[in-house]
């Protein structure tokens, strides 16, 4: 065992929120953060016990999210609107960093026939959850683990650059996932994205509108799920 995971285990006045951190610090990655925690591994001696795997993967993702997010909300903006993009097993991912202080959205869009909108004969199914500079408060009650580990992704990359940004993430789910894989798709999917050609954009709005040109629902559709997206000034051709 490396010593550094030695000490962590053996610490039972740590919390596992600090022992996460600790590990991810030092070059750990989540998959190894997790499987500790998994194993009751971590925190106080009275907190510690075997953690459904799900659980676990939210848990450290959030967690991480919180520390990078600390980590990042000081730092100078980005200074202009960038568009990323990847696609993977009948996702396609779109992440929108624009100038100005921290704030996060994802926005899911869900095709009928796909794995968690089942129904061939159903509507498009949107959900959203955001937060803003000081963080959420509350439950994720619409995205779940998905927000999480899109967050992650996007922090990473923020933190790597020394950089805070608003930041919008898009993920269309088409009927061609019909087998759930597990949201480490969506944490590498989003990490990935940045490691790819990057598209600029005037502004926030014109990076969204670009956007929903590849989506199958209008901006006015984005405007009444996403808080981000309802901010922008509309015109006619928003709702073509």
């Amino acid at each position: 065992v490396p010593k550094l995971v030695k000490k962590t285990l053996e610490d039972d006045d740590w919390n596992a929120e600090g022992a996460m951190t600790y590990l991810y610090r030092r070059g750990f990655d989540v998959y190894d953060i997790n499987t500790i925690l998994s194993a009751g591994a971590l925190g106080q001696t009275e907190q510690r016990r075997l953690v459904p795997t799900r659980w676990s993967i939210t848990a450290v993702d959030d967690t991480l999210g919180q520390y990078l997010r600390g980590q990042v909300k000081h730092a100078e903006s980005v200074d202009s609107v960038e568009i990323y993009r990847n696609e993977f097993i009948g996702n396609a991912f779109w992440v929108i960093l624009a100038p100005g202080r921290w704030e996060f959205e994802l926005i899911e869009l869900k095709a009928p026939g796909s794995v968690w909108n089942p129904d061939p004969e159903a509507g498009m199914y949107l959900a959203a959850d955001r937060e803003g500079y000081e963080g959420r408060t509350g439950y994720v009650n619409e995205t779940a683990g998905a927000y999480h580990a899109s967050r992650l992704g996007v922090l990473e990359h923020l933190q790597e650059r020394g950089r805070q940004a608003k930041a919008l993430v898009i993920r269309h789910v088409s009927d061609d996932y019909w087998g759930p894989v597990g949201v480490w798709q969506i944490r590498e999917s989003i990490r990935h994205a940045f490691e790819g050609e990057v598209a600029a954009a005037e502004t926030f709005g014109d990076a969204v509108r670009d956007v929903t040109e590849y989506l199958p629902v209008s901006l006015a559709d984005l405007r009444r799920k996403s808080t981000m997206a309802a901010g922008l000034q509309t015109d006619i051709f928003d709702f073509a």
